[in-house]
């Protein structure tokens, strides 16, 4: 098994709790402490029901890119971005996943497929690996090394709801490496209470951080 640690940022236990369990139901042989959950609130009622893995404190105010990029640097090797409020459902799905990108060097970032994402080519479709520009961050593996090019999540995307990811996949693309998806990875994204990234008080609105990426990409 390829050495990848799970990385989770999470304000919710009830979400959290069968996140965690899915993951180490599905990747039996997954050491408990790869598991790293950057907390905004979760650690109190969910650290008892969830041995072994690793907390990490979140930064407040919560920033979805400042809190994941806390998570990545705690991690060791390549990780997977994962949402708590996304459920691994494909036995040794992670693990296919990391073995994926490990044989294929020219991909960066590879998702796993999902029922629900902001990017309808991250459904399933059968085909196995395929190239796609972007993908939204449900469930995505990373390689730690690309990091050297690419860098961190950018953490000025805290104005509104996203688009984060948006913008570390055009950064893997101008760095001539590939954004991918894995067909044969499935986390179901529609079962749990949905997860935000931002202050739930904006409305979830993309604008003000989309004006953000237009502006340090020129139009792109």
């Amino acid at each position: 098994m390829s050495g990848f640690s799970v990385v989770i940022l999470s304000r919710d236990a009830a979400n959290l709790v069968p996140c965690v369990r899915a993951v180490l139901a599905n990747e039996p042989d997954l050491p408990r402490e790869r598991v790293i959950v950057v907390d905004d609130g979760a650690r109190a009622a969910a650290e008892a029901r969830l041995p072994g893995i690793r907390w990490v404190e979140g930064a407040k105010p919560f920033v979805f890119a400042r809190n994941a990029n806390l998570g990545i640097e705690a991690a060791t090797g390549d990780f997977i971005l994962l949402n708590d409020d996304a459920l691994l459902f494909t036995r040794g799905g992670f693990s296919a996943l990391a073995k994926t990108g490990d044989e294929n060097a020219e991909y960066a970032v590879i998702s796993a497929v999902t029922n629900i994402a902001g990017n309808p080519a991250q459904q399933p479709s059968g085909a196995g690996l395929r190239h796609e520009p972007h993908v939204a961050f449900v469930c995505v593996w990373i390689r730690r090394g690309a990091r050297q090019g690419i860098g961190l999540l950018d953490e000025r995307y805290c104005l509104d709801y996203g688009v984060e990811d948006r913008d570390y996949c055009h950064r893997v693309n101008l760095a001539g490496m590939k954004v991918g998806v894995y067909d044969f990875c499935f986390v179901d994204h529609a079962f749990l209470r949905s997860s935000f990234r931002g202050d739930p008080t904006q409305g979830r609105s993309f604008e003000r951080n989309w004006a953000l990426f237009r502006e340090k990409w020129g139009g792109t």
